[in-house]
C-alpha cells in the first residue's frame, strides 16, 4: 500500500507560501521549533524579502497549550516593534502563519547564537575582550527594548527570560533577542507545581523575584540578572572547553553551568515555593543576599585563568577583581542593589573591555619587540633594488669592454701611422720545391741523354775512318 507525503508548506496570513530552505534542521525547543523556511514566488504585502532569502519559521510545538499562548504573547510584541522605524532590537517579523490564534511567525533569519557564536571564539587570543564587548552590545540592544516598551505602554517591562540561547546574530552581525512575552515560568501554587517543587524552565537564568512571582519593583532588574547569569555560563563554558572536559547535550541550560547562588535560591524555593508571592523578597532567608558565595568566586577567578599570556599574573588578577565587582553587583538578591537599568550594566561590561585592552597593550610595550615581516611593499622595493644593482653590474661590464676596444683602437691606429719594412718572402711551399726538382731532374735527364748521343756520333764517325 503506497502512502502519499504532503509537501511542508505553509501559508502566511499576507497570503504567500512559505517552505524549507536549503535543507537546514529545525532547531527544537522547549515550547516552539524553528524551520528555515523562504517565500515562494515574489513579495507579497508585509512579506517584503524576495524569494530565495532564508528565513525563519517560528511554530508552537502542537499539543502545549503553554506554548500556544507563550506564541500569542511574543506575536503581539514583535507586531508592536516592527510597527517602529527605528533600529529594532529583534528579529523583523515579516509575516504570522494562522488564524484565528498564531501557530507560526515568519521573521528575519539569524544564523547562530550567543552560546555559539562563543564555541567559534573562546580558544582565541583575545576571546576574554571580545566577549566582554559582546555583552555590553547585547546590554544596549535589551535597554532599546526597555524604552521602546515605555514609551509605548508607559510602564516599565523586562524580557524576563534571557539566556545565551536567545540572543542572536543577524546575517549582517547585529545582536538582537529574541523568546519575548511571559517568562515559562508558572505560578508556584499551580497543583503540579506545588506538589513537585520542580522548576520548569532556564532557572540557570531566572532571577529570584520571578521564580518566587514576588514583587519586581525593577524589571530592567530582571534581565541584568539573566545576562550576568548568561556571562558566567559563558566563561564556565570555555574553561570546560579548554580543560577538555564534555560539554552537555543542553549546552548552558545544563545544571553543570548554573552559579552557586542560584543554587542558594533554588533551596530556598524548594523549602516554601509560595513564601514571597505577590510580596518583596526577604533579603535574610538567603545567604549573603549582597555577595557571591565563595563558590562562585573561585569559579570565576578559574574562568579567567589564561586570558593573558604565561608571565602575566598580575594582569589577570587586576581583571578579577573588576569581573567580580560586576558579578557582586548584577547577581544580589536585592533587586535595588542591582544593575536597575541595561545601560548601567553595559557600561560595566565596557570598562572590562577597555581594562582588558589596557592590559594587554601595556604587556606588549614591555614585551620585546618581534621582528617585523615585511609587507608587500617592502618586497615590491628589495626587487627594484635587486634590479637597480644588475643594472649597475652589466654598466660596469659594458664600460670595461669599451676601454679595452678604445685600447685596441689605439694600437691600431699607432701601427698605420708607423711604416714598417718589407716582409721577407715567405718560403716555399713544399709543391714548389718538388716541382722545381722535377724540373731540373728533366734537365739532366735531357743533359745525360744529348752527352750518350754525342758520344756515339763521335764513335760512329771515327769507326768509317
Amino acid at each position: 500500500m503506497t502512502t502519499a507525503t504532503l509537501p511542508l508548506v505553509w501559508r502566511g496570513r499576507s497570503g504567500r507560501t512559505y517552505m524549507p530552505f536549503g535543507g537546514g534542521r529545525p532547531r527544537y525547543g522547549v515550547a516552539s521549533v524553528v524551520r528555515r523556511v523562504t517565500g515562494e514566488a515574489g513579495a507579497v504585502g508585509t512579506s517584503t524579502v524576495e524569494g530565495g532569502v532564508p528565513l525563519a519559521l517560528k511554530l508552537w510545538n502542537e499539543g502545549d497549550e503553554h506554548a500556544l499562548d507563550q506564541l500569542q504573547e511574543q506575536a503581539r510584541v514583535l507586531v508592536e516593534l516592527s510597527s517602529s522605524e527605528e533600529e529594532l532590537p529583534c528579529p523583523r517579523l515579516y509575516d504570522l502563519v494562522g488564524t484565528p490564534l498564531v501557530t507560526g511567525l515568519v521573521m528575519e533569519w539569524c544564523p547562530v547564537d550567543l552560546e555559539l557564536w562563543w564555541r567559534e571564539k573562546l580558544g582565541e587570543p583575545d576571546a576574554f575582550g571580545r566577549l566582554m564587548a559582546t555583552m555590553a552590545e547585547v546590554c544596549r540592544r535589551v535597554s532599546d527594548y526597555h524604552v521602546f516598551h515605555a514609551k509605548r505602554s508607559g510602564l516599565e517591562a523586562g524580557h524576563g527570560g534571557l539566556k545565551p540561547s536567545n540572543i542572536l546574530m543577524a546575517d549582517d552581525g547585529r545582536w538582537l533577542l529574541s523568546d519575548f512575552g511571559r517568562p515559562q515560568v508558572a505560578a508556584p501554587d499551580d497543583s503540579p507545581w506545588a506538589s513537585s517543587r520542580i522548576i520548569v524552565g532556564s532557572e540557570n537564568f531566572v532571577a529570584p523575584e520571578l521564580l518566587f512571582h514576588a514583587d519586581q519593583p525593577y524589571p530592567a532588574a530582571l534581565d541584568t540578572w539573566s545576562l550576568v547569569a548568561s556571562c558566567f555560563a559563558l566563561l564556565q563554558l570555555r574553561r570546560l572547553i579548554l580543560d577538555d572536559g564534555v560539554v552537555p547535550r543542553n549546552g548552558t541550560r545544563s545544571p553543570r553551568f548554573r552559579m552557586h547562588r542560584i543554587h542558594q535560591v533554588v533551596e530556598v524555593y524548594s523549602a516554601d515555593p509560595t513564601r514571597f508571592r505577590g510580596q518583596p523578597l526577604d533579603l535574610e532567608a538567603f545567604p549573603d543576599p549582597l555577595e557571591l558565595p565563595e563558590q562562585d568566586r573561585k569559579a570565576i577567578r578559574d574562568a579567567v585563568r589564561g586570558i593573558f599570556p604565561t608571565g602575566q599574573e598580575k594582569s589577570e588578577e587586576a581583571i578579577y577583581e573588576q569581573l567580580l565587582q560586576l558579578f557582586d553587583h548584577g547577581m544580589s538578591i536585592d533587586p535595588a542593589h542591582r544593575f536597575t537599568s541595561a545601560r548601567d550594566l553595559a557600561a560595566a561590561f565596557e570598562g572590562l573591555t577597555r581594562r582588558y585592552l589596557e592590559l594587554t597593550t601595556l604587556q606588549d610595550h614591555k614585551r620585546p619587540a618581534a621582528p617585523k615581516q615585511p609587507g608587500p611593499e617592502v618586497h615590491e622595493i628589495q626587487r627594484l633594488q635587486r634590479l637597480a644593482a644588475s643594472a649597475t653590474a652589466k654598466s660596469e661590464s659594458l664600460e670595461r669592454e669599451l676601454a679595452d676596444t678604445r685600447a685596441e683602437l689605439q694600437a691600431l691606429r699607432a701601427a698605420i701611422a708607423t711604416p714598417a719594412a718589407p716582409p721577407p718572402p715567405p718560403p716555399p711551399s713544399t709543391f714548389n720545391r718538388l716541382l722545381q726538382a722535377a724540373v731540373v731532374s728533366v734537365l739532366l735527364v735531357n743533359l745525360l741523354l744529348l752527352g750518350v748521343g754525342t758520344a756515339g756520333a763521335v764513335f760512329f764517325f771515327a769507326s768509317q775512318q
